[in-house]
């Protein structure tokens, strides 16, 4: 496994890793203030201590993005151009997400608010439904098969959950802040099922550099071996 290959997707367990974390320690630190059950995670942007943290955390998720982009051009991982497009379409709506703030009050809409919800609904559809269309495409690659079935989990989770967040505007009375942490957390697993996978397919391609040098030893052994006999 060549270093740039191995690097890639392993950056891009750890920064998601931390991005979830940091999403957890809001969900608890804050729970006094920012309900998990009705409250949307872009409320702890609204309380001392939380913007920063909230703010940490999508930069780890664009972090996660762009070295997921690296490791799959590295690793060569099979996607059509619909992939490419939705998970560009989740790269965006995170940096909107991040970029606009959301509103302080249901009751008081801005159009920062209405920018900022938009992006969200873009971020919480479009990485599911590009999991499934990719989940499809591994099917049919040898290389790529075992991950398929595991994706496509991911990928029905992360609809599921996505689509209940969605109904959850619209029908007051559903916990739309556990829906909306449930779905991150969908997104969470896919994104790390591709990174494990993509490390995996790089070890299959380049097996441990440790081996070489035994490697080596051995032939000079064997030939060591023939110029006695030849003598």
């Amino acid at each position: 496994m060549t270093p740039r290959t191995a690097l890639a997707p392993t950056l891009t367990l750890v920064t998601a890793t931390l991005a979830q974390a940091i999403i957890a320690g809001l969900t608890f630190g804050f729970a006094g203030d920012v309900s998990p059950w009705r409250d949307p995670v872009s409320d702890y942007a609204w309380h001392r201590g939380g913007r920063p943290l909230f703010t940490v955390a999508l930069l780890l998720l664009l972090a996660s993005a762009a070295t997921l982009a690296v490791a799959a051009q590295l690793a060569a991982l099979p996607r059509s151009p619909l992939v490419s497009t939705l998970f560009l379409l989740w790269t965006a709506g995170i940096t909107v997400v991040l970029v606009f703030r959301s509103n302080v009050s249901a009751a008081e809409p801005t159009v920062s608010g209405g920018i900022h919800r938009a992006g969200g609904a873009v971020l919480f559809a479009s990485l599911p439904l590009a999991a499934w269309t990719l989940s499809t495409r591994l099917r049919a690659e040898p290389r790529w098969v075992t991950a398929a079935p595991t994706l496509r989990r991911g990928a029905i989770a992360g609809v599921v959950t996505a689509t209940a967040f969605g109904a959850a505007q619209m029908i007051t009375w559903l916990p739309a802040g556990l829906l909306e942490r449930a779905a991150l957390l969908a997104e969470f697993l896919i994104v790390t099922t591709i990174a494990v996978a993509l490390r995996r397919a790089a070890r299959a391609v380049h097996p441990s550099a440790a081996a070489e040098p035994a490697v080596g030893a051995r032939a000079e052994a064997v030939a060591a071996e023939s110029g006695r006999g030849v003598r």
